[in-house]
This record gives structure tokens, C-alpha cells and sequence, in this order.
């Protein structure tokens, strides 16, 4: 498999070392990068969202939280840019050696507005 291509679904977390994390709902196919793919705390991660099928999409909020230990909402602010969406960010430092992340993401398509949800893992 081209490295450029990796991807991968159906896992419990996003894996991003292993390519794109691919969310399939009834409304569209979905797939978050993250830059770099080993996120640690207190560092600068940016992501990339798209559309796999292409289609007209424009996000509405985002916002991450802590899934295992909730330490309050951090805002995200996509820009798009050539039909995928980014935005950088940081995250807080936990007391665990590693964390669990939520990325909530609500998209408009069609007059519609849908939540796609991306659990990942940071490490100090």
C-alpha cells in the first residue's frame, strides 16, 4: 500500500500513525489527518478534514474535549482551503502518561446539520 494512502476505519481511536482516520455515516464519508501523527500534549497538532465523496460540506463548530477526563472545551477554527478544511490547535498536558480525545465536528450538508465525532489518543 502507497504510504501516502494509508488509512484506517472501524478502530476504536484514530490511529493517525496508520494514515487517515475515515468516519462512514449515512450522510457522507468523512477523513481527519493529523500533522504530526503521534500527538503529544502541549504541541502544536494540525488537522485536515475532507469530504471523500466530494461533496458541499461547510462546518458549523468544532471543539475537542477530554473523553477520559474532562478538561473543558477547546475551540477549533477551520479555514478552507482547497476543498479539505484545517486547523491548528493545542492540548493540555494530562497527569496520565496518555489520553483520551474526542473531536466533535458539526457539518452542514444539504440544509442539514450532522455531528461526526473522532475519539483519539495524545501522549505527554
Amino acid at each position: 500500500m502507497n504510504s501516502d494512502n494509508k488509512q484506517n476505519t472501524g478502530q476504536i481511536y484514530c490511529d493517525f500513525s496508520a494514515g487517515g482516520c475515515l468516519k462512514t455515516r449515512d450522510f457522507g464519508v468523512f477523513e481527519l489527518n493529523a500533522s504530526p501523527n503521534i500527538i503529544k500534549s502541549e504541541n502544536e497538532i494540525f488537522f485536515s478534514l475532507k469530504s471523500k465523496l466530494n461533496q458541499p460540506m461547510k462546518i458549523r463548530a468544532a471543539w475537542i474535549e477530554g473523553k477520559d477526563m474532562f478538561m473543558g472545551k477547546i475551540p477549533l477554527f477551520f479555514e478552507q482551503n482547497n476543498g479539505s478544511y484545517h486547523a491548528n490547535t493545542l492540548i493540555g498536558a494530562c497527569t496520565e502518561e496518555q489520553m483520551i480525545w474526542t473531536m466533535l465536528v458539526e457539518v452542514q450538508i444539504n440544509d442539514k446539520i450532522e455531528t461526526l465525532l473522532f475519539d483519539f489518543v495524545s501522549y505527554q
